[in-house]
């Protein structure tokens, strides 16, 4: 096996088990599987999913999400939720969704974007990652100006490694946080566009909260209807 495959690997192996954990909790809840369990319509179900959205999403409106920091990494790059497959089927609109991830948190943020330029994403990375933060790209040219926001800009070239020799910088955390965010897609066979923004916002919220969902879930609940 080639180093390059040896040293994706290894980087990737720091976050093999947080997924494995993350699949099996999107398994558990997928709308099929609660409806197994529990004897409730598939309208109920999707409703209560819909209705817990919006806590996640009022959470983040009262605590507004800001990542990295000196001594941070943060991975960013943009990724295809919604396309053709092989370009058959009808016409649809590919949408865009810019995303990063805190090396050292592992929270990040993922945002449904009109288009991939400038004017649009970096504004997005102003917004929710702090100045002084490592900031790792690949070579995007939206990216381009990254160092004048601020921010320590390292790029990774991929049509030649997975991570750069001189520089250790890999985008390998952020491609992985991709995979995460789409399991649910294929497993329940895609997100309607107009609730992609929800999801989005549930998946930015279990980043942040993996480790005891259910009782933060709880804890939201209550700050936000207290009795």
């Amino acid at each position: 096996m080639s180093s390059r495959s040896n040293t994706r690997r290894s980087n990737e192996s720091n976050t093999e088990g947080e997924q494995k954990q993350e699949d099996a909790q999107e398994k558990h809840a997928s709308i099929k599987n609660l409806a197994r369990e529990y004897p409730m319509a598939t309208e109920a179900i999707v409703n209560w999913r819909n209705y817990i959205r919006d806590v996640f999403a009022e959470y983040f409106i009262a605590n507004p999400l800001a990542i990295g920091g000196p001594g941070h990494v943060v991975e960013i790059d943009e990724s295809a939720f919604v396309k053709r497959k092989c370009n058959v089927g009808r016409a649809v609109r590919t949408q865009w969704v810019f995303g990063c991830i805190d090396v050292e948190s592992k929270h990040g943020f993922l945002v449904a974007v009109p288009q991939r330029d400038a004017a649009t994403l970096l504004p997005i990375l102003q917004q929710y990652v702090l100045p002084g933060t490592t900031v790792v790209s690949d070579l995007w040219g939206a990216y381009n100006t990254i160092n004048n926001l601020g921010y320590h800009h390292l790029t990774v070239n991929h049509s030649l490694h997975f991570v750069d020799p001189a520089t250790h910088a890999t985008t390998n955390h952020v491609e992985s946080m991709w995979s995460r965010a789409k399991l649910r897609n294929r497993r329940e066979c895609g997100t309607h566009r107009q609730l992609l923004d929800s999801y989005l916002i549930e998946f930015m919220w279990r980043l942040q909260f993996n480790g005891d969902p259910f009782e933060n879930l709880l804890t939201h609940i209550r700050n936000l209807y207290p009795l």
